[in-house]
């Protein structure tokens, strides 16, 4: 059976611009979420970006497989080390120069960490510093993610039926060693929340996602569940009473329970957004600010954790609503400054080598 025809159409193309949308959906659920709005859950941008992460990464293997019958490893590590590198290490430099400008402490370990993407184990064993460099965890998941899968892909790519089923073992593995280090060694919530072994499932999850569709498997399911404009609040209201409900009936639900259905429904959310994006009801999701935004989200990630706090320190005698409104144009101006002075001329590089078509390079660093 084939994919859904509002599915497929967008597939087919080297864009899709409504991950863009989720994207920028993604990263101010984080900047709001830090800002100190606790009920908006910041961590859960994190994983959207995860979720996208695996799934972008892996389509974009797939394509190159079935263009060419191979992949170029070097080549992919080019793109990763021009798209990732000069904007975190640029950011890196600037927040030691402005700790040390003004006279506040370096916490050695915790920045050495950050700049060899190590930092989500110091965190794990740590705890969380709670400075310029604690979001940096999550971007050495994703490199260590980039790092392995793409030897595990290239192993498996000669069959998906087999790619298939060693993701969604993977996958399951993952999430009984989560519960194992919960109920039976009592590991602390910190070690779930920011270790690679814990939190690999979910990029996995979105690897799974694009291999299915790839595929063309459970055609029926995807018709299903993007049949109705309506359908993905459902997702939404299920994500919610998970993230909001969950912790009350089940102890430790979100470190055993919360990170294994999260990114499943995060994944059908994926596959909605995609299918449903050029609806009056979700077209938002290609507009062209949001668009720009979601572009822009590495960049937004890496300074919002700069930003955020000094403009709220800046204007603690105004509203709330100020400061947050100043927070996120001072981290939007930065953002767009790296963008276009950092990130874009680096990204230009890669025209020296093969190049696959535009948009399938989605280039997501991460967050």
């Amino acid at each position: 059976m084939p994919l859904p025809a509002n599915l497929e159409s967008k597939l087919i193309h080297s864009h899709i611009p409504a991950l863009d949308g989720l994207r920028a959906v993604a990263v101010f659920l984080v900047i709001i979420g830090h800002f100190g709005f606790v009920m908006v859950p910041g961590g859960h941008g994190v994983m959207i970006f995860f979720v996208l992460s695996g799934f972008l990464i892996t389509w974009l293997l797939l394509k190159e497989n079935e263009r060419t019958g191979s992949i170029s490893l070097g080549a992919f590590y080019k793109r990763r080390t021009l798209r990732i590198f000069p904007a975190f290490y640029a950011y890196w430099l600037m927040m030691v120069a402005v700790l040390v400008a003004t006279g506040r402490a370096v916490l050695w370990p915790h920045a050495w960490s950050a700049l060899f993407y190590t930092s989500n184990y110091y965190s794990a064993i740590n705890g969380d510093p709670n400075n310029g460099f604690s979001h940096t965890w999550s971007l050495a998941i994703e490199e260590q993610f980039y790092v392995l899968w793409p030897f595990l892909f290239l192993l498996l790519r000669g069959n998906l039926r087999r790619m298939t089923i060693f993701l969604a073992c993977l996958i399951g593995a993952v999430w009984i060693h989560r519960a194992i280090l919960c109920y039976g060694f009592h590991i602390d919530q910190a070690y779930i929340y920011a270790a690679f072994d814990t939190r690999l499932d979910e990029l996995m999850v979105g690897c799974l996602l694009a291999v299915l569709l790839k595929r063309g498997s459970l055609a029926s399911v995807w018709r299903a569940i993007s049949s109705n404009v309506l359908l993905p609040f459902v997702t939404i209201a299920l994500l919610a009473v998970s993230i909001y409900a969950g912790e009350a009936y089940i102890d430790r639900y979100r470190d055993v329970v919360g990170f294994a259905i999260e990114p499943l429904l995060f994944a059908i959310l994926i596959v909605q957004m995609i299918a449903l994006s050029s609806t009056r009801t979700w077209g938002w999701t290609e507009w062209r600010a949001i668009k720009f935004l979601g572009r822009i989200s590495y960049s937004l990630y890496l300074y919002q954790q700069l930003t955020l706090h000094a403009v709220r320190h800046a204007l603690e005698a105004y509203a709330v609503v100020v400061q947050l409104s100043a927070a996120i144009a001072v981290t939007i101006v930065l953002a767009t400054i790296s963008h276009y002075l950092i990130e874009r001329p680096f990204l230009k590089l890669k025209s020296d080598s093969p190049r696959p078509r535009k948009g399938l390079v989605y280039e997501m660093a991460a967050e």
